[in-house]
This record gives structure tokens, sequence and C-alpha cells, in this order.
């Protein structure tokens, strides 16, 4: 199968990592300039990313973020690159640019999100969801509840169905919370059709209304 770093000198980008990591500027600039085709396509590819992959501004954005952590001087990312490769010896620098760009991609789509829900528009389902979720949680559950921005509640309500829900249903519904269709939930969960990504999104809606209507917050809704 074809890498998006195919043609990429990956030992020389490995190089330049090591060194921009300890202060060398330009090898941060000069890493990035080699990498930037394979950024730009495993940002596009990225099935984190959801719909907004088909917004060139929103692309750009992450890209954007990528370039800061890598390539701006004194790049925090890449400060972590070598104690990274230590500890998993049998990893590799494409491997770490992956997860790099994983987080920065999820990063940009839960900042998205908490724009989306504000603004209500088409995310109307997920801002009910939202809602329903900081208004019937326990204060108990979480201490003294502090102000929450919708991205964050998204987080907390995806923390929350990965410890009470079904794996499939907890991974349907934080691929929905952060802009995936139907069609790219069936793909990425390897569904048999598009129906059945709609209705395990559905049942886990309906098993965490249930959950906070009848205040069952433990395992096991015990």
């Amino acid at each position: 199968m074809k890498s998006v770093f195919d043609g990429v000198d990956v030992k020389r980008c490995d190089r330049l990592a090591r060194a921009a990591a300890v202060g060398d500027h330009r090898a941060g600039m000069e890493l990035v300039k080699q990498l930037w085709p394979a950024l730009q396509t495993l940002v596009r590819t990225s099935r984190s990313m959801g719909r907004l992959a088909r917004s060139e501004d929103h692309v750009h954005d992450v890209l954007t973020k990528l370039v800061e952590k890598l390539g701006a001087e004194r790049g925090r990312a890449l400060q972590l690159y070598p104690a990274w490769r230590e500890r998993h010896p049998d990893r590799t620098l494409e491997d770490w640019l992956r997860i790099v760009t994983t987080n920065a991609v999820r990063d940009h789509v839960r900042h998205h999100l908490g724009e989306r829900v504000d603004s209500g528009g088409e995310a109307s389902g997920v801002k009910r969801l939202l809602n329903e979720f900081t208004a019937s949680l326990p204060v108990e559950e979480i201490g003294v509840r502090p102000p929450m921005t919708a991205a964050q509640t998204a987080r907390q309500l995806m923390e929350f169905a990965s410890a009470h829900l079904p794996p499939d249903q907890s991974a349907a519904l934080s691929r929905w919370i952060v802009g995936a269709t139907f069609e790219e939930i069936q793909g990425d969960l390897a569904l048999p059709d598009v129906d059945a990504s709609r209705k395990l999104v559905r049942a886990a809606c309906d098993a965490l209304r249930w959950r906070f209507a009848h205040g069952k917050q433990g395992e096991g809704g015990k």
C-alpha cells in the first residue's frame, strides 16, 4: 500500500527533527518544507476531520498549527520527539508524525465543535445532547460544576460515553459529535451499511438520556 511518506527522505527528516529539538530553527523549517506534501495528505485524509476535510480553510488551519508545532522556534512538539523515540525504539518518525497530526486535527475539530454548538445551526442535535448532559449530570459526579464551553462539555460527554456505553456505541457517538457523517462512521467502524451507523448513534444517545434521566451514573447502571 502506498504511504503518504513515499518520496520523503525519512532518515534525513529524522536528523532534522533531532536537530530542531535542541534549538536548530533552520532545521525545523527545513523539516516542514520536506514534509509539507505528506502533512497536507495526512490532514485531508484524516477520518477525525470528518466533513471539515472538504474545507480548504479548515485544512489550512490545521496545517498552520502543525507548522507551529514542528517549525516554530523551540517548537514544543519537536522537543518531545527524541524522548519519544527512546521510549518507542520500534517506532519511526512517520509514526510520531501521524500521532502529532491526529492530535492537531482533533484539537481543531473540538474547537470548531464549540463554535458550531454555540452558534446553533446544523448541530442542533448535538447541542440538545450536550445541554441535556450538563443539565442532568449530578453535581457529585464532578464536584462543584465549573462553567464549561460546549467543546469541553463534548469532551466530557465522550469520556463518559467511553466509560458507560458499549465500545461500538461509544465509538460511533464520539465520531458523530466531532462532525463525522453516518457514511464516514460506517467506513471508520467497518459497519455493514449506513443505517447501522445511524442506529448505533441513536442507541448511544438514548442510553445516555436514560442514564441521565434516571440518575444511573455507576458502571452497569448501578
